[in-house]
């Protein structure tokens, strides 16, 4: 048993050394099927739900609901035990000098470039806003008009960021359901993709503005951010709704900078943020940590961060503001939905 034991041992450098390594390299170097899918991706050519993202260095087995790095790859691809798994990767590496995986720097185009094939029709995207999401059609077809909202040739609904008219960025957002084996990410059932754009525009993000931005609401999604719209047209005015794509926190500061810069110039105040992310782990850590710090204008006075994220049902571990507003739809006693067609 003893014997045994000692043979087990890992010290903390073999581990250290097996957790950092570069786990695309790696699983090449042992012979891996891998397959590259894109930019960011290598598929496995015989599990098709497991993907490598090389940038993040990290693998995901979607169908068994597994991530983590080589040695939890070793772990659960080839059912080795965890010591097994990082004297593997020791012995694997041999004398070889050892380079810890380090993320790239990003890079930034000098000017956004638009390289979306635009359909000439709306009417996937529209069926998909309206039908499947619930969001108000009305709201839908102004956004349409207002070139905010396009479709692609894919069929993709096309979210475009303008800044005081200019097109600076755009997200994409699949319209049809990916089937699990094929999912980069498990919980991610459709396309989505945010295009490469300048340094100063890669924080900003999807937003509707009504009157004078005194009053930011954030959210994670375009669709989330719409839906919102979509249940509190008749009480919300002078305010930016903002899209931040994930849980980003540099652009909620830099929204909140630039929106105070251009209330100065009318002579007016930030009054209040919202925070409307999902309500799970991620999103509730989100909120404490934007709470953590405070926020002063320039009279001195405190701007308040608010919370407004949807109750969470009973056995859901993630509700966000597109799944409240299909409940409230398809639930007739919970709908509070406005009329009002103004934005």
């Amino acid at each position: 048993m003893l014997s045994q034991e000692v043979k087990d041992f890992v010290t903390q450098e073999e581990k250290e050394r097996a957790n950092n390594v570069d786990i695309l390299e790696y699983l090449l170097s042992i012979g891996e099927p891998l397959k590259r899918e894109g930019n960011q991706f290598y598929r496995h050519e015989q599990h098709d739900s497991l993907v490598v993202n090389i940038k993040r260095n990290y693998f995901s087995w979607n169908s068994k609901n597994v991530s983590g790095n080589a040695v939890t790859y070793l772990m659960n691809v080839h059912n080795l035990t965890f010591q097994t798994a990082v004297k593997k990767i020791n012995s694997d590496l041999g004398d070889k000098e050892f380079i810890a995986f380090k993320a790239p720097e990003p890079t930034y185009p000098d000017k956004f470039q638009y390289d979306v094939d635009e359909s000439a029709t709306t009417d996937n995207v529209i069926k998909y806003l309206v039908d499947e999401r619930k969001i108000d059609a009305d709201l839908v077809d102004m956004l349409v008009d207002m070139d905010f909202i396009k479709e692609d040739s894919y069929k993709n609904v096309v979210f475009k960021w303008k800044d005081k008219g200019e097109l600076i960025g755009a997200n994409l957002q699949g319209t049809r359901e990916i089937p699990v084996e094929k999912r980069i990410h498990a919980d991610r059932a459709y396309f989505k993709k945010v295009l490469p754009t300048t340094k100063e525009a890669t924080n900003d993000g999807f937003s509707i503005t009504r009157g004078y931005p005194e009053n930011l609401y954030f959210f994670e999604a375009p669709i989330d951010s719409l839906s919102y719209l979509t249940l509190n047209r008749s009480t919300l005015s002078n305010c930016q709704l903002k899209s931040m794509d994930g849980l980003k926190f540099e652009t909620f500061v830099q929204t909140v900078k630039n929106a105070v810069k251009d209330l100065e110039k009318a002579g007016k105040n930030l009054e209040s943020i919202t925070l409307c992310v999902d309500n799970d782990n991620a999103g509730r850590e989100f909120i404490d940590k934007v709470k953590s710090y405070d926020f002063h204008r320039k009279d001195g006075k405190k701007i308040i961060i608010n919370s407004d994220i949807p109750d969470l049902p009973k056995g859901q571990s993630k509700w966000d503001w597109n799944n409240e507003l299909k409940a409230r739809v398809q639930s007739p006693i919970k709908k509070n939905v406005s009329e009002e067609i103004e934005i």
